[in-house]
Order: C-alpha cells, then sequence, then structure tokens
C-alpha cells in the first residue's frame, strides 16, 4: 500500500512538472509570436520612432535641445515626470543602415539613495512597467533571456521588444529593440 501511494505520488509530481515546464513561455517562443503577429509597433518615447534615420534622429534632437526638453548630443539626457517620482533617462540608439533599430536606455530616480527604498530598482520597475503597460498596452512577463544570461521582464507587441532589469543599485536598464531588423533576433 505505501509503495502504491509513493507511486501514486511519484506519478503526480512529475504530471505536474511536465505540465509546468511544457507549458513555460520561452523568450524565442515570444519573438516567434510577436513577429508572426503582423503587428507593426514602430513608436518608441519623445516621438523617436524605429526606422527613424540617423539625419532626422540628429535633427529632431537638435529641436529638442533647443526647446530645452533633453541635454545632450552623443548621450541622450531626458528629465521625466511621468513616473511616479522625477526621474532621469541616458540613451543613445542603435542604427543598422542608417535607422534606429534599437534604443538601450538607463534610468534612475534623481533622489536615489540606499536609504530610500521607495527609490530603489525593484519600486522602479515596477513603475515602469506600470507606465509602459498604459502607454502601449504592454504585458510583461519574467523571462530568461539567452543574448544577455540573465531573467529581465520582457513585453513583445509585434515587432518591439521591451526588456527591463536592474542595472546597478540605482539605475535600471530598458532596452527597446526592433525585432524585424536584420541583426536584431
Amino acid at each position: 500500500m505505501l509503495k502504491n501511494s509513493y507511486l501514486l505520488l511519484l506519478l503526480f509530481i512529475s504530471c505536474l512538472l511536465f505540465v509546468n515546464c511544457s507549458s513555460e513561455k520561452t523568450y524565442e517562443s515570444m519573438v516567434r509570436g510577436g513577429l508572426s503577429s503582423g503587428i507593426e509597433a514602430d513608436s518608441l518615447f519623445l516621438g523617436y520612432y524605429f526606422g527613424m534615420t540617423v539625419q532626422d534622429f540628429h535633427s529632431f534632437s537638435l529641436e529638442m535641445n533647443r526647446r530645452g526638453e533633453i541635454t545632450g548630443f552623443t548621450k541622450i539626457i531626458y528629465k521625466t515626470e511621468a513616473l511616479s517620482h522625477p526621474a532621469t533617462m541616458e540613451f543613445y540608439p542603435t542604427f543598422i543602415e542608417g535607422k534606429i533599430t534599437r534604443i538601450p536606455l538607463t534610468i534612475g530616480y534623481d533622489g536615489w539613495a540606499p536609504w530610500n527604498e521607495h527609490l530603489h530598482t525593484n519600486e522602479l520597475i515596477g513603475d515602469l512597467i506600470s507606465y509602459y503597460a498604459e502607454v502601449y498596452g504592454a504585458e510583461f512577463s519574467m523571462i530568461y533571456i539567452p543574448d544577455i544570461d540573465r531573467q529581465a521582464m520582457v513585453s513583445i507587441m509585434g515587432n518591439r521588444e521591451i526588456r527591463i532589469y536592474p542595472n546597478s543599485q540605482s539605475t535600471v536598464f530598458v532596452d527597446f529593440i526592433d525585432l524585424s531588423a536584420a541583426g536584431n533576433s
């Protein structure tokens, strides 16, 4: 009787593991699903978009700089009030064949200090996920990403991937990637 109970328990646990493992999303399946959806999502933030040419990027950034909305040219710095606390982001796009295909950025709350627990990166990650869900309708999943060998919060809508993960004690890394661009998927 004890042996049968043990075998039954072992069978039950094996079934649970099989169901959980086989239904788990993989990064690759998310990418395939996004690209096969037919959705073309090129809008990013501040008016930047996938496919923007180098010349248009520089002209647009120069105009925004003149208006005092951003600073910098080879590294763009933007102060935002869109989150629950003031934050600063720094970014510069990656261009393939003269067009934006990726914008990696770092962002941190301006008032971060080790003793300000409400401004730590885990709070910022939650804030960013809520913000991007509102702005883009993004749904995030914690998933392992092979090319960076780490877990990250990932949203894929069509060709636009957004990755979010801690960069340091005070900043978060956000990466907007055009999965349809050669060299990005």
